[in-house]
């Protein structure tokens, strides 16, 4: 009886989904959805993102993610390994960077 309380969290089919991602292919990235890799994967992002905000304030992931923010140019990269979540502050446009050309896996939990 007491079992009929502690139900686990469902999550319906349309609330994510997993995202076969071409490499070097612009996709849109809405504020507040949350990427999670399925395949280890690098994401180039704008630094546009930062804004006049701090990086804890903008980009949302794990504290042993990788990043890479080059001196120059207005791309930063970000990479994933499997089960790594992220997010963003507000919308912006991304593509995976892959060194041997082949799609990425991704699940995509559109915002809320």
């Amino acid at each position: 009886m007491f079992g009929w309380f502690k139900r686990s969290p469902q999550t319906s089919p349309e609330s994510e989904l997993i995202a076969t991602q071409p490499h070097g292919e612009i996709f849109p990235w809405p504020k507040g959805a949350v990427l999670t890799a399925v395949d280890e994967l690098v994401l180039a992002l704008p630094i546009e993102l930062f804004g006049d905000r701090p990086m804890g304030e903008s980009l949302f992931a794990p504290d042993d993610v990788q990043m890479n923010i080059p001196p120059q140019g207005d791309t930063f990269f970000v990479r994933l390994m499997p089960g790594m979540s992220i997010s963003c502050a507000k919308s912006v446009q991304s593509y995976v960077v892959s060194e041997d050309g082949k799609p990425r896996r991704i699940k995509v939990q559109p915002p809320r």
